[in-house]
């Protein structure tokens, strides 16, 4: 209906790498062929939301403003590209965008001086969790971390259901935080200004800006205090700025490059520090007060120092039982369970094991008639088969009607979970037929696209149809809701 319409505003994510999400995926593709024709009559703007930590920051919404631009459509914008604090900005930039349509096609649209939009769907809002058990789910030998983290919340008023996320609020590391500090010839005392308060330089670093990890927006900010061309020159050069970025924390940059700039300046630069979201790992049917997280240690060395992921090792090394931790739950409505006598199939790698542990829970308790078939993979089945003695009761009693695992590193061959649905080919085509929903929970840039491969792959072979055919039909499962993902 285009060609019909005459004011139009898009607010679109973006997912995984620069893709949209499902619900755009139709329209995304028909804008990008040649059936549209003239859209001489349209006026539009775009609100893009994105993570500036991801390479195609806000690629689904640019690719809009392109698309309609190259059909005739004027923008009466340039595109808003939303980072992760978008919540901060949403009622001015609905204003100003509103603003852009007032007297387009003769139309007086009345734009008040202030909007107010409406709440979210409440979930408790944001409370302190007290840390009451944490426990490794490795076994001894393991290359990986992973712990299983129960928080209570008895008291909060906070509620989540199967698929939700809990976002974490960590502090940053005192020891790298220390470190920015010297760097810069700062004593930390100093006095800036964060969201209209006033805090130490020290603080800000500590408790409200992002320091293990450096975004492009936030590079292109500091470039502005650089002498040297080289930074200037990386910047224009996107492969090598990928690799240099890759695993970069602020220190590494404020060590490549002699940036001078003062303690505002600093804050004003860095982006403000986003909860990490963590796939809630229990069901409050279930277990009441509390919530479960399954949390892999993020650790690695570059540039001969060691470097930590900012939440994983603040809830592992640095709070302690009895400790409190600011959280609050991400609601996931595309994630969900369907009508307890629906099948599920759930594909899920490391600790993209624990959104299906609360399924789980839920089903157990729901005692429908749906059949639940689990596909999990990991590194070796000794050490890597996370909440196995859990899968196996639920196996014995028969809430779990079946269980595929593939550990890659336990043969010469690396076998992965999109291999064992390749080898059931047969067996989940016939569960797809039957109506059941499946679940991908886990790697967005390799485990989630491989798995998305296998089913494409499955449905030429077993449906009798081409590329582009089966492409659209995962396409139509995903808008049915019959293909969920949750990948990070």
């Amino acid at each position: 209906n285009l060609k019909k319409e005459e004011n139009l505003i898009i607010i679109v994510s973006t997912h995984g790498e620069g893709e949209p999400p499902a619900d755009a995926a139709e329209l995304h593709r028909f804008l990008a062929g040649k059936r549209v024709g003239s859209l001489e009559q349209l006026n539009y703007a775009v609100i893009a939301l994105g993570d500036s930590s991801y390479k195609y920051f806000c690629q689904t919404g640019i690719d809009f403003h392109e698309r309609l631009k190259a059909h005739g459509a004027k923008a009466l914008a340039e595109p808003y590209l939303l980072d992760v604090d978008f919540k901060d900005h949403k009622e001015q930039v609905a204003g100003d965008i509103l603003k852009h349509f007032k007297g387009v096609n003769g139309h007086a649209l009345q734009v008040p001086d202030t909007i107010k939009l409406p709440d979210e769907r409440s979930t408790g809002g944001l409370v302190k969790a007290e840390l009451i058990d944490k426990v490794l789910l490795n076994g001894r030998g393991s290359d990986k971390e992973t712990y299983h983290i129960e928080l209570d919340i008895e008291g909060s008023g906070l509620s989540y259901q199967p698929g939700d996320a809990l976002e974490v609020y960590a502090v940053n590391n005192e020891t790298l935080v220390e470190e920015i500090l010297t760097q810069l010839s700062y004593s930390g005392n100093e006095e800036v200004t964060h969201k209209n308060a006033k805090y130490s330089i020290k603080e800000v670093l500590l408790h409200h800006k992002e320091i293990t990890l450096v975004t492009l927006p936030v590079l292109k900010k500091l470039s502005a205090f650089v002498e040297e061309p080289e930074l200037n020159r990386l910047l224009d050069s996107r492969d090598e700025l990928d690799v240099f970025l890759e695993g970069s924390d602020l220190l590494d940059v404020l060590k490549e490059f002699r940036i001078q700039l003062g303690v505002q300046d600093l804050t004003d630069a860095l982006r403000t520090l986003p909860p990490r979201a963590y796939s809630i790992a229990s069901s409050q049917s279930d277990v009441g007060d509390e919530v479960h997280l399954t949390v892999g240690a993020v650790r690695y060395q570059k540039n001969e120092r060691k470097h930590e992921g900012v939440c994983s090792t603040y809830l592992i090394d640095r709070i302690e039982e009895g400790d409190k931790v600011a959280v609050q739950v991400k609601s996931n409505d595309g994630f969900r369970l369907p009508d307890k006598n629906k099948d599920i199939i759930l594909i899920g790698a490391g600790t993209g094991i624990a959104p299906y542990r609360s399924f789980l829970q839920e089903r157990e308790l729901e005692e429908g008639e749906g059949k639940i078939w689990l596909f999990f993979g990991d590194q070796h089945f000794e050490t890597d088969f996370l909440y196995q003695a859990e899968w196996l009761k639920y196996r014995k009693n028969k809430i779990l009607s079946k269980v595929d695992v593939a550990f890659s590193r336990d043969q010469e061959e690396k076998i992965y979970v999109q291999h064992r649905i390749q080898q059931k080919a047969d067996e989940v085509y016939q569960w797809l037929e039957k109506g059941a929903v499946v679940y991908v929970c886990g790697d967005r840039k390799k485990m989630a696209k491989d798995v998305q491969q296998a089913f494409i792959d499955l449905l030429q072979e077993k449906a009798g149809l081409n590329a582009e055919q089966a492409e659209e039909k995962l396409l139509s499962l995903k808008k049915e809701g019959r293909y969920q993902e949750d990948v990070y």
